[in-house]
């Protein structure tokens, strides 16, 4: 029940969604004043969310710090790499072709850790997070696993979890893999930067310990130049990954996820 509510709310609740809700609003409200108001303050939030500079900063402030593999101090026996956004599908018949989605540096950094000696296996958790069912294009979490295979890493360290629907069952059923495959409580936790807080939370709250590791940075470092204050589609697409992942983490801390 609360997967399906989740996914509703997060449909209804976007900043695009909003903008819309609002502009509809304008259309029907008889008031002159409240349709004036609604029209400004729909203008307001789509600038807002879609602003380069008002979204850096943002970005800034809620992703986490760059690493890099070397400041692992210890190797771990496991690094989990969360699925979301890692691959589009698979193309062709097995041995499958990666299709990269837009989150595929999780799939990049935990090959880097595994050459660089960081860890000793990869566990890549996730299965099918939509409403609609499987996708069409074929499994995120295998597509990956073909991908670490072809770039060297044996079969034999690649362990996948294919069952879960969302973070928190990523962290539910990781740990089940933990500590019956690995014999450990703790691991190299690898997802988005700005994925990490919920993820962190939700694997400590099932008793695993883990050591963050963020990739899929979005935040630019570029200096400011007078275009960073006109709209922009991809702020306005990272905005939103954002917006969703502070939903998610309220709706999580709400009934008790974290």
């Amino acid at each position: 029940m609360f997967y399906v509510l989740s996914k509703t709310l997060d449909v209804l609740l976007m900043p695009l969604t909003l903008v819309f809700l609002t502009f509809f609003y304008a259309l029907f409200a008889k008031s002159p004043s409240r349709k004036r108001r609604a029209i400004i303050g729909g203008l307001f939030w789509l600038y807002f969310i879609s602003c380069p500079v008002l979204v850096d900063q943002i970005l800034e402030w809620w992703e986490n710090d760059r690493i890099a593999p070397t400041e692992i101090e210890k190797k771990y026996a496991v690094g989990v790499v969360l699925t979301g956004g890692m691959s589009k599908g698979e193309i062709g018949k097995p041995p499958y072709h990666l299709w990269a989605g837009f989150s595929f540096d999780r799939a990049a950094q935990a090959f880097q850790l595994y050459k660089a000696g960081k860890i000793g296996a990869i566990l890549i958790s996730g299965g099918q997070g939509r409403l609609s069912g499987a996708e069409k294009a074929g499994n995120e979490g295998r597509a990956v696993c073909q991908y670490l295979i072809a770039s060297g890493v044996p079969a034999s360290q690649i362990f996948l979890e294919p069952k879960s629907r969302n973070t928190r069952e990523n962290a539910t059923f990781s740990a089940v893999i933990l500590r019956n495959q690995f014999k450990t409580n703790e691991c190299l936790l690898i997802t988005s930067a700005f994925h990490l807080p919920r993820a962190e939370g939700c694997f400590k709250k099932v008793g695993i310990k883990v050591v963050p590791f963020p990739a899929h940075f979005m935040q630019q470092t570029t200096s400011f130049w007078f275009d960073k204050l006109f709209p922009s589609e991809e702020k306005m697409m990272q905005f939103y990954l954002v917006w969703h992942e502070w939903l998610g983490l309220l709706m999580y801390k709400v009934v008790g996820y974290i």
